[in-house]
This record gives structure tokens, C-alpha cells and sequence, in this order.
């Protein structure tokens, strides 16, 4: 997965436009982010990243946040 699919998927999952993603967007900015669209999110995650969810990714705050894990945890090709 690159980083455009992951930012496309999880604006798909919390109903916001395309690119209207922020990196500082959070469960505060956006109201569709819920628990419900916090475990479409990890099963995204694990299914086309190959990443278990841990508690580093289960704690990240923000969209940016995930981004930075998952970059760390080298999920993103291409």
C-alpha cells in the first residue's frame, strides 16, 4: 500500500472528501471517527499493510500519527 491509498481508504472509511484528510485531524476535528471506524481502520491496516495491530498504532491521535507508525513500521511501498 502507498501512502495515497491509505489516506484514500480511511477518508473512504470516515466519509470525508478526497484530500480532505489533515494529518492533524483527529477523533475531535472529524465527527464520523468513532471506535467503529477506529477497527475499519486497523483491519485496513492489517489486511493490505500486513501490520498487527500494538498499542503504539491503538494510541496514535491523529491521522498524522498513523502515518508516522506506519511509515516506521515500513507499511508503505511505492
Amino acid at each position: 500500500m502507498t501512502r495515497l491509498d491509505f489516506k484514500a481508504a480511511v477518508e473512504e472509511i470516515l466519509g470525508v472528501s478526497p484530500g480532505a484528510l489533515q494529518d492533524s485531524d483527529s477523533r475531535a476535528t472529524i465527527e464520523s471517527w468513532s471506535s467503529i471506524a477506529d477497527v475499519q481502520i486497523v483491519a485496513f491496516i492489517s489486511s493490505e499493510g500486513g501490520i498487527e495491530p500494538d498499542s503504539e498504532l491503538m494510541e496514535a491521535e491523529t491521522f498524522g500519527d498513523l502515518v508516522r507508525i506506519l511509515d516506521e513500521k515500513s507499511a508503505f511501498h511505492g
